[in-house]
């Protein structure tokens, strides 16, 4: 894995969308764009700027490119973004809201599968 590709999957594991991290970077989504998919390196600079930005270090991001050097690529993850998005969120949340948050997936999960229990056990937590 290239060091592009590292940033892409921080960027994607936070759930945060490309111009969001190219502005706290001082660059643009194009250029963080071209960089995320290896064709154009970034200066040491930018590279810092974007570790900033992605909450991280560069020594961080260059341990991840070494560990998965001989790894395959990881496959895409369909909802990681929005995972990491939901749990910004939730993480503002009371304790007491939070429970409702897990209470309406819940009640979101039922009401998909067209069952109209309304008393599930907690096997389905």
């Amino acid at each position: 894995m290239k060091i592009g590709a590292v940033l892409k999957l921080r960027r994607d594991d936070r759930g945060e969308t490309l111009e969001e991290v190219a502005y706290r970077a001082g660059t643009d989504a194009s250029n963080l764009s071209r960089i995320e998919r290896g064709t154009q390196q970034p200066s040491v600079g930018l590279l810092e700027a974007l570790a900033r930005a992605l909450e991280t270090r560069v020594s961080d991001l260059y341990l991840e490119v070494e560990r998965t050097q001989h790894m395959p690529d990881p496959p895409v993850s369909r909802w990681g973004g929005e995972l990491a998005r939901l749990q910004r969120h939730v993480k503002e949340l009371t304790p007491e809201n939070r429970l409702l948050v897990v209470e309406f997936c819940k009640l979101l999960k039922r009401v998909q599968r067209g069952s109209g229990e309304a008393d599930k056990t907690a096997a389905d937590d």
